[in-house]
């Protein structure tokens, strides 16, 4: 990782190390890592997770002349996606996981897609190489509350073209659950909507926030038996399936507070002035 990369960077990064390495071993088809989305609530957990995807999708616009940057991308899963179901120019992922990096990169050449689909490690919040004003979208799938995200929304403003959009498919405490952003660092980066719309309001107009709680609970929820019947796998090493332990407990936390209204899922439409 970068030689400023806070500690809570490093652990994250450690982290989806192990959970690609898990999901290699398992061979699983669909790489997706979110909480997905349901219209009728009878959608298998995968086609939940890529149903997330193409909303957002769908809310950046993307026309088939445009470069899109992606952060936090995972496996790469949502962007293979969208390569068959939107035309665009060229797409750049960052990502802090090493072995994420690695993978999606190789399945890119696999798929002679590395002419349209590259894949970078680095920080949401740094960007390297790219330059300003080069930049038509911006998405960020359930990842952002990793980011220390006033650096983030002025780096994104920086390389956006005007007009640009930032889409994020995006958690957060709400207002009234302030007081926990208050108990660690984790936790003050995945902020309250207010906090959060006063630090992109400083480079973004808000174009759109619209509420998906009641579409995304029940997948968090469907996290929790996915992970717990995952972890116990006896081909996983012990450190693997002690982070996945730990996912299925925070993934617990969110379907209750997004059941309660501590916690909020918001779908967000960011334009650069």
């Amino acid at each position: 990782m970068t030689d400023i990369a806070s500690s809570l960077t490093r652990t994250v990064a450690r982290q989806y190390d192990l959970f690609q390495t898990s999901l290699e071993l398992l061979q699983k088809d669909r790489k997706f890592l979110n909480y997905g989305y349901t219209v009728s609530g009878t959608e298998t957990f995968e086609a939940r997770q890529q149903r997330l995807c193409l909303e957002v999708f769908q809310a950046a616009e993307i026309g088939k002349d445009d470069v899109l940057i992606d952060v936090g991308f995972g496996s790469g899963e949502q962007d293979f996606l969208l390569s068959k179901v939107c035309e665009f120019r060229r797409l750049i992922g960052f990502n802090i996981s090493e072995r994420q990096v690695r993978y999606a990169n190789e399945r890119a050449i696999r798929e002679n897609l590395a002419h349209k689909l590259s894949f970078r490690l680095g920080e949401a919040e740094r960007l390297p190489g790219v330059e300003g004003s080069s930049v038509d979208r911006i998405l960020a799938i359930e990842c952002a509350f990793y980011f220390d995200r006033p650096r983030f929304y002025e780096r994104a403003a920086q390389v956006l073209k005007p007009g640009g959009l930032v889409v994020l498919a995006d958690i957060a405490f709400a207002d009234r659950a302030s007081f926990l952003t208050r108990r660690a660092e984790d936790l003050r980066r995945v902020g309250t909507h207010s906090s959060n719309r006063t630090a992109w309001e400083r480079h973004f107009h808000t174009r759109s926030v619209r509420r998906i709680n009641e579409h995304t609970r029940p997948g968090a929820q469907m996290t929790v038996w996915q992970i717990l019947k995952t972890a116990p796998c006896s081909r996983l090493s012990a450190a693997e399936r002690h982070e996945w332990l730990k996912m299925a407990f925070s993934s617990q936390l969110v379907a209750l507070g997004l059941q309660v209204s501590f916690i909020q899922y918001d779908l967000i439409v960011l334009q650069k002035t």
